[in-house]
């Protein structure tokens, strides 16, 4: 196995003229090993295909579809950097430069329903390290103070990254395995579950998608779609920003 993740693939979401570390592979020792948290994937990562393509250490297992869920009062926007991103509710919301304090007001409720939905995986560890180089985050950020948002659900500054990881509840709406009753895990339908989501906090201004990334959120739409995101949802949320394509990548 390679020290660093391959490289081949179109541009990620990291974006920042700064890179943070590179997080190497894991080794032997974090294979095979469950988080705590479900990944709450709510950009081109809703699409199994690319998870698929990125989760190299149990491919099979990270990148497969466990549920659809919801992240009720976010906001979802393409931002200035060209790629999605989420904003948390006001009450747990985004520290922005003082003059550009109606930023966070000036992205549109998610619709009628004024949530965002997303897919859930259970990525293995390993996985989980691999995704956090795709997404750009900084790993040897300083530890948050837990002054504008809980160190549980903020537990580190974004630093030079292009994401930060935040720990949130997010609510199921349908289990895609067993029954639909529950996962197994003992959560229950309707219910919610702890998820791990990347948030760019530094980059919150609506904007349009990098020509780069319309292929993929298409893809992504065309795939979560079928796993039973709401096609309206898509229509008055994601379709704001993302033009359809001809169904071809």
């Amino acid at each position: 196995m390679s020290s660093n993740p391959p490289t081949t693939e179109l541009p990620t979401e990291a974006h920042t003229t700064t890179k943070p570390p590179i997080q190497p592979l894991p080794d032997s020792k974090t294979v095979h090993q469950k988080p705590k948290y479900l990944y709450f994937a709510y950009g081109s990562n809703l699409s199994p295909t690319q998870m698929k393509s990125r989760c190299r250490v149990d491919p099979e297992s990270s990148s497969k579809p466990l549920a659809i869920a919801t992240l009720p009062h976010w906001r979802w926007l393409i931002c200035e950097a060209g790629y999605a991103n989420v904003l948390p509710p006001p009450r747990v919301g985004l520290r922005v430069p003082s003059q550009d304090s109606d930023i966070a007001h000036q992205v549109p409720v998610s619709g009628t329903e004024g949530l965002v939905y997303g897919v859930l995986y259970e990525m293995d560890l390993g996985d989980e390290a691999i995704l956090d180089t795709y997404e750009g985050v900084d790993i040897d950020a300083g530890k948050s103070t837990g002054e504008w948002v809980g160190v549980d659900v903020r537990p580190r500054e974004q630093g030079d990254g292009s994401y930060n990881k935040w720990y949130v509840e997010a609510g199921v709406a349908k289990w895609l395995d067993g029954d639909g009753d529950g996962d197994g895990r003992g959560y229950e339908h309707g219910g919610n579950v702890p998820v791990l989501v990347y948030v760019d906090e530094k980059c919150v201004r609506l904007a349009g998608p990098k020509f780069e990334y319309i292929a993929r959120m298409n893809r992504a739409i065309r795939e979560s779609v079928e796993l039973g995101v709401p096609q309206r949802w898509v229509d008055e949320v994601m379709r704001k920003f993302i033009p359809g394509d001809s169904g071809l990548d």
